[in-house]
């Protein structure tokens, strides 16, 4: 009885630390609020049924991030949705080297970056990375082709880089 309250008390105390930055983290990578509710849930049930020995706080979260991309994919197959893996590795790439004080700035920026995009633009990105659709999709949606959407969200992802890089310096 003990070891279950211990157990419990640790993953109440894991929650705390780290449940806001797996959610973050799931709507970076473009799970739905309501999707990465449940899965935030789900990476944390997982949690308790295999606990893991803690050696540091980012290499738990690494962890926490690895079964919610998972869970996040697996979803995403279930409703027959993809997204790019270069994609995600490069969300995984940027979102390890922020600290929880410089995601919620670069989160924050990105709100604002969004809203100053052009309609057709804040469209495609939507498209592409909020409803997880295929560029063809995205090119269809837009009635264009699928190189001219292709090459809108190039264009897009560079402009919210740099956006995001201004309001974070400043």
């Amino acid at each position: 009885m003990e070891a279950l309250m211990t157990q419990e008390q640790n993953l109440i105390r894991l929650m705390q630390e780290h449940q806001r930055d797996v959610w973050r983290y799931l709507r970076y990578i473009g799970a739905e609020a309501a999707l990465a509710d449940d899965i935030t849930q789900e990476t944390f049930i997982e949690l308790f049924h295999n606990p893991i020995n803690e050696l540091s706080r980012s290499a738990t979260a690494g962890w926490l991030r690895k079964v919610a991309k998972h869970r996040y994919l697996n979803a995403l197959r279930k409703m027959k949705r993809e997204v790019p893996a270069d994609w995600l590795e490069e969300a995984e790439s940027v979102w390890s080297d922020l600290t929880p004080e410089t995601s919620d700035d670069r989160l924050d920026a990105l709100e604002r970056c969004l809203n100053k995009l052009s309609e057709r633009a804040r469209q495609a990105i939507e498209l592409k990375y909020t409803q997880a659709r295929k560029e063809t999709e995205v090119a269809e949606a837009l009635e264009t082709t699928a190189e001219a959407a292709k090459a809108l969200l190039k264009r897009t992802r560079e402009q919210l880089r740099e956006c995001i890089e201004r309001q974070v310096k400043a």
